[in-house]
C-alpha cells in the first residue's frame, strides 16, 4: 500500500524518489510553511542543491506554493487540491512575529483587483502579521 506522500507525488506526475518522499513527508507533518533552512535542519544529511531542486519541482507541479512573508526567507507550503500548475489558489497567510511560523489561511480567498488595460498580474499576496495562539498564550 502506498503512503500519502507517494500517492501525492504520483497524482502530480512527479517521479518518486527517497529524497522527494522525505521532503514531502515533512510538509505533510506540519501545519505551517517551511523554508529551505527548516528542511535542511530536519534533513541534515541531504544535499542543499537536491533539496532546492526538489522544492522547485514541487512548485512547478503545483504541489507547493512559495510564500514571501517578509522574514527574508522564502517559505513553501502545500497547495490545496484546487491549485493548478499555472494558477495557484490565492489566499492570505499568517506570519507569527514571535516564533516565525507562517501558515495558510485557506478559508478565505483574496480577490484579484481589476487592473487597467494592458496591465498583467504576476502575483498577489496578503500577509497577516501577529502572534500565533501558542505565542499569544505565552505572553499572558
Amino acid at each position: 500500500m502506498k503512503n500519502d506522500a507517494e500517492q501525492l507525488l504520483l497524482q502530480k506526475n512527479i517521479k518518486v524518489t527517497a529524497n522527494r518522499l522525505l521532503v514531502l513527508d515533512l510538509f505533510l507533518q506540519r501545519d505551517y510553511a517551511l523554508s529551505l533552512t527548516d528542511i535542511e535542519n530536519e534533513l541534515p544529511w541531504a544535499d542543499k542543491t537536491t533539496l532546492f531542486r526538489t522544492l522547485k519541482t514541487f512548485q512547478q507541479k503545483a504541489l507547493l506554493h512559495l510564500i514571501d512573508d517578509g522574514s527574508k526567507a522564502h517559505k513553501y507550503a502545500l497547495c490545496s487540491d484546487h491549485c493548478e500548475i499555472d494558477r495557484h489558489l490565492v489566499h492570505p497567510h499568517f506570519h507569527c512575529q514571535n516564533c516565525g511560523k507562517t501558515l495558510c489561511l485557506t478559508r478565505q480567498d483574496i480577490s484579484v483587483p481589476v487592473l487597467p488595460e494592458n496591465y498583467t498580474v504576476q502575483s498577489v499576496s496578503l500577509i497577516v502579521n501577529g502572534l500565533c495562539s501558542t505565542c499569544s498564550s505565552q505572553q499572558l
